[in-house]
């Protein structure tokens, strides 16, 4: 049983005169000096020493011990009446014990709906953000310990955090450590010109720093994003001169080039730091906005040109556009009476082993302007990492190779990378998810062994490893009862599944919603008993309904253009079955149409149906839509004048009801 212990954290002084004296000294600070320096490492470090420098004084830094298992709301009489109760269980006393359980109980109840009325009540208008953490701490949904990995330390390191964090540091940096550095001669020389097309107005950047979310943690900079947001009048002006003189230089200022790593659990709780932790990286948020901007500039020149079946970090693309390209191809393919043989690759630490070499050629391909080379080798050159856990930190190390998980360019600069990666069958990619397709006729031979093959030869080009034991293949349709021999990737045998969870979504080998179905079912449950938790807090109906459209009903709707047309009744009903449970907690039970009306909202199946309409009249219909070649053909425009009911597709025949209720068909015949 956790006990949890006492912790010591650090926080910043929260004092509103402090805040106060803190705004009128930003607001009067000189900036002359960094508009006149010459080098964007001299700006930065003039920007951060004033920015800290009156942060530390108006807003130092306090610490504050307090217990990880402590909810907000507890008292130390809950707490003697907690230890009355154990002790009455542990001496046999079973009616005092029933007695001080009820009491507990109670008391519980009252303390919640009184921290609630007093701290939580009018805070999701005000404050959402502080609503939000609060509903996790009142319902249980936060973790009880404050300090994660005590685990592993424990298992592997004798409970020394500091420690752990080195060895994950370290085993992070290794995961490159046989890719050479990015080599100098990538780096263009300095131009005579600079463009004016790369020039960044102040506008652009007070425009971004207003949109700073203030909910996410700084990077190893430091300066609290509230801070950018709030006096992004003020700051506009010296941090677009900052942006403007790396630009020009085609130097991104070390302190950019750090990042806090913080190791996220895969499994629950991790048993090994090399196959259960993902690093993700805060970086300084200045740099993610020009990131943003360096982005947006790669896009213009490439957007065109990138591979059509890449569904990732692209605008007017999705998981659920790659799945319904992908399942329309499976669903017509059974229907004609052929077979699918689908594998699902998957690739060792895809961001943790990009080589900078391989980046940079990509680039220069796709015919990137050398101002973007320059400014991008100086990005991905010296960059510095450390692992924060709680308030543990471990040693600074240099990292040869990879792309930061979390930063603005590091799935754009993936997607560019993996472009060109394709086998001769469909190759659909989001991101560094891929997912080959080849469609066999009857009594034709499969060739996937040699498209698997051509994959893996392909990537090792790219210095990108297959991970052969999460590659996972898939059977569908008549090849299924007569299977052909298993594939194999660098001598190990890939697993053939019977279901997958793809992007997401549950698929299975019969194409059937079963599975899944009964997937976000579970979720969804769990999540419907912290809805019950927060009920007993007394807290509004409007806050009720709040959480539950936020946290529980996306669950069931997820990418549910996929799958709502092919959900059999049974299916429709044991999704519909959670949404009445969880207006019966709110409303105290009470007839389903009734409750929908008092609650204002649509039935499931309804909901489902209006997003299938949405999705398919706007991602689908639509001529720019990357999902508008699965129509069939357009009528004649004569044949349409000549029909009274004609419709502008015409539906061929199709052999399976499969077929028939997947998207394309099922949205052709309903919603033209």
């Amino acid at each position: 049983m956790d006990r949890g212990k006492d912790i010591v954290i650090t926080v910043r002084s929260q004092d509103a005169n402090s805040k106060t004296l803190l705004a009128h000294a930003i607001q009067n600070v000189n900036w002359s000096p960094l508009y006149a320096m010459q080098g964007c490492d001299e700006m930065a470090t003039c920007f951060y020493d004033t920015i800290t420098g009156i942060i530390d004084h108006y807003l130092p830094c306090v610490a504050m011990k307090r217990h990880t298992n402590d909810k907000p709301w507890v008292t130390d009489k809950f707490r003697r009446l907690i230890r009355c109760r154990q002790h009455a269980m542990v001496s046999g006393e079973k009616t005092k014990y029933r007695m001080l359980r009820n009491r507990v109980q109670r008391m519980s109840r009252q303390l919640r709906r009184k921290y609630y009325d007093r701290k939580v009540r009018d805070l999701r208008e005000n404050n959402s953000r502080s609503w939000w953490r609060s509903v996790k701490q009142i319902t249980g949904m936060e973790s009880k310990s404050t300090v994660p990995l005590r685990g592993l330390a424990d298992e592997l390191y004798d409970g020394n955090m500091e420690a752990l964090a080195n060895g994950i540091n370290e085993f992070f940096q290794q995961v490159a450590a046989d890719l050479h550095p990015l080599l100098d001669s990538f780096t263009p020389p300095p131009a005579d010109h600079f463009p004016s097309e790369f020039f960044i107005v102040r506008e652009t950047v007070e425009l971004k720093l207003s949109r700073v979310k203030i909910s996410k943690a700084p990077g190893p900079d430091g300066v609290p994003n509230w801070i950018l947001r709030d006096f992004c009048t003020e700051l506009s002006g010296p941090v677009c001169a900052m942006f403007n003189a790396s630009i020009r230089e085609g130097r991104v200022p070390q302190r950019w080039k750090e990042a806090n790593v913080l190791p996220v659990p895969k499994t629950h709780p991790p048993r090994s730091i090399e196959t259960d932790l993902r690093p993700i990286s805060l970086t300084s948020t200045l740099v993610k906005l020009l990131e943003s901007i360096v982005g947006a500039w790669m896009l213009e020149r490439i957007e065109n040109k990138l591979d059509v079946y890449q569904y990732g970090a692209l605008k007017g693309r999705s998981t659920t556009h790659a799945l319904v390209d992908m399942l329309h191809h499976w669903s017509k393919a059974i229907d004609e009476g052929q077979s699918v043989r689908a594998v699902f690759i998957d690739f060792a630490k895809a961001f943790d082993h990009v080589d900078h070499n391989v980046m940079i050629n990509k680039l220069l391909a796709f015919g990137m302007p050398d101002t973007i080379i320059r400014w991008m080798c100086s990005f991905l050159t010296c960059r510095r990492q450390r692992v924060k856990i709680g308030e543990v930190v471990s040693e600074w190390l240099e990292m040869a190779a990879g792309m930061p998980q979390g930063s603005f360019l590091g799935p754009l600069t993936f997607i560019i990378l993996t472009d060109d990666l394709r086998a001769n069958c469909l190759t659909h990619k989001f991101i560094d998810d891929t997912t080959l397709t080849e469609i066999i006729k009857k009594n034709h031979t499969t060739y996937m062994q040699s498209f698997v093959d051509d994959l893996a030869q392909q990537a090792a080009q790219h210095n990108m490893n297959v991970n052969t034991k999460k590659t996972k293949e898939m059977l569908i349709g008549p090849i299924a009862k007569n299977p052909p021999q298993q594939l194999t990737l660098s001598g190990t045998t890939v697993d053939r599944v019977d279901t997958f969870k793809l992007l997401g979504v549950h698929v299975s080998a019969d194409l059937k919603w079963t599975q899944h179905v009964n997937a976000i079912s579970a979720k969804a449950a769990s999540r419907i008993y912290f809805l019950k938790q927060l009920k007993r807090t007394g807290a509004q109906m409007s806050d009720l309904m709040h959480f539950y459209t936020a946290i529980v009903r996306p669950v069931l709707e997820y990418a549910s253009p996929v799958w709502h047309s092919s959900l059999t009744v049974a299916q429709t009903e044991t999704l519909e079955s959670l949404q009445k449970r969880a207006l019966r907690i709110m409303y105290d039970d009470g007839d389903y149409e009734l409750l929908l009306i008092l609650a204002q909202i649509d039935s499931l199946e309804t909901r489902r149906d209006q997003l299938t309409s949405r999705f398919f009249k706007r991602q689908v219909l639509d001529n720019k839509s990357v999902l508008h070649y699965l129509l069939p053909p357009k009528r004649n425009l004569d044949v349409i004048d000549k029909l009274r009911h004609a419709k502008p597709y015409e539906l061929a025949k199709m052999r399976t009801d499969r077929f028939k209720k997947s998207l394309i068909p099922y949205c052709l015949a309903s919603y033209q």
